[in-house]
Order: structure tokens, then sequence, then C-alpha cells
């Protein structure tokens, strides 16, 4: 059988830009004119990719005995080619369209040079389960590829927004503001908190304006981590300024049995400004 496996898969390897532009075309299909036209240089890229992975189908099915191997190649390639699409922009979803698209011309390929040899049915339907197989392997080394990838990226896009999220902006040499703007969850609040305080030590400033009128909304637990803030800050000598307060941020802090009247409340950001430097 193994003969036969080679002979379907060398034909696969001889017609794989014949299938790789039968799956262009039937993507492409779909698409409006001036879409196709706009992302030719991709579309060519993309179809030398197809090519390759069919070759590398065809060559696997040639060396159909040596599965650990073939397994390997073919885990290599979705792993590559995860990454690569990602960076292009594709989604997983479109992607994994293609996947049938494969199957069957592929399938029909097999069939086709099945009778062609006159291989018998059941060699050729093992054939074909093969193919199946390599596909199912390359789907999943895909999809999981692309799914670290994009994790990754969340994961970074998470961390520059939590970096960005704390600016403490020095305006003199012992003054500093930190403008809170958006909604804080936890994960920033602890963020906000940590960084805070080291960008306060380190500026040596005595005095920062808390700057709230931007925060969405002050729930009970926002509330108790501006709380930690001060507090912490205050162990480390410095003064905090809460400005920008609204009615309901107010509440909030009184419902943690906190007496407004003990915190330093500025008003407006400008207003606190003023105080500062007069």
């Amino acid at each position: 059988m193994e003969k036969e496996m080679a002979l379907f898969g060398k034909r696969v390897e001889e017609d794989k830009y014949m299938i790789a532009q039968l799956i262009q075309e039937e993507r492409q299909s779909a698409l409006p004119e001036e879409m196709v036209e706009e992302k030719r240089e991709f579309s060519e890229l993309v179809l030398e990719e197809r090519a390759r992975f069919i070759e590398l189908l065809g060559k696997a099915m040639q060396d159909s005995c040596n599965e650990a191997k073939n397994m390997a190649v073919i885990t290599h390639w979705g792993n590559a080619t995860g990454n690569f699409f990602l960076e292009q922009g594709m989604t997983l979803d479109t992607a994994l369209e293609e996947t049938g698209l494969y199957r069957k011309h592929l399938a029909t390929l097999i069939k086709s040079e099945g009778r062609r040899l006159d291989i018998s049915p059941e060699i050729t339907y093992d054939a074909a389960e093969l193919l199946h197989a390599l596909l199912d392997h390359a789907t999943y080394a895909y999809t999981h590829a692309y799914t670290v990838s994009y994790q990754n990226k969340l994961a970074a896009a998470r961390q520059e927004f939590l970096e960005l999220s704390a600016p403490v902006v020095p305006i003199s040499d012992s003054v500093a503001i930190l403008p809170l703007i958006g909604s804080v969850e936890i994960d920033r609040a602890h963020y906000i908190l940590e960084r805070t305080l080291l960008s306060a030590s380190e500026l040596k400033i005595t005095t920062l304006l808390l700057d709230l009128s931007g925060v969405i909304r002050v729930d009970t637990m926002v509330a108790e981590q501006i709380l930690k803030i001060i507090q912490s800050l205050e162990l480390i000598g410095v003064e905090c300024v809460l400005t920008g307060i609204r009615p309901e941020t107010a509440q909030s802090l009184t419902s943690l049995g906190i007496d407004v009247r003990t915190l330093r409340i500025g008003g407006s950001l400008k207003r606190a400004l003023e105080e500062v430097y007069n």
C-alpha cells in the first residue's frame, strides 16, 4: 500500500498550484472585484503558501510510513503560518473556512487518480483518510499557534494600556498630577497603586493631585483602591489632593465609613493647581 500512497502523494505534489488556484478562486468568488484587485499582491503570497502546504501534504503521503516526521513537519508549518496570518490581520474563522475547500479538492484529486491508476477503492479510501488526518493535524497546529499568538498580543496590549493608565506627571519639583480616565477594574487599580507609589518615590514629590473627573464609575471597590493610594502615599510622606470628585464618588467613599472631611479635596483640577501655586 505504501507504493500506492506514494503515487497519490506524487500527484498531489505535482498538482499543488492547480489545487491552490482552485481554492483561491472559490475564496475570491464571494468578494467584490475591487477588493480582489486591491489585495492582489497579498493574494499572490497566500497562493504560494497554499501551494507550499499542499506540497507538504503530498510529500507526507509519499513518506506515509514515517508518521512522526510528517506530523512534526505539519506542526512546524501550522505554527509558522498561524503566526504569519495573525500578523497579516486574517481572522481565525476566515482561515479555518478554507479547510473544507482543501478537503473537497484534494478528495476529488485522490478519487480521480485512483480511477486513472486503477487502484482499489479500499486503498483510495485509505489515501483520502490519510489526507484528512494530516489536514486535521494541520488545523490543530494552525489554530493553536494563532490562538497563543493572539493571547500574547492581547496580554501585551493590556500591559501597554496599564502602563499608560497611571501617568504620574510632574508639574514642579514637588508636585505631580495623576489623571485617572475611564473605568477602573481591580487589576488596573492594583497597577495604579503600585505604579503611583514607585513614581512618587522616584520623583521625590510631596504633593500628588489625584484627578477623578475622567473616571466613568466609582463603586465601592474603586473607592477602596483610591483610599489605599491616599494612605500608602501618606506613609512615604506624600500628601494626596483629590480633585474632580462627583457626588456619587463622595457617596462611595462615605459608604466605606470614610469621613470625606478628613480628606484633602481640591474641587476642580484647575482650582487645586491655583491653590498649590498660591
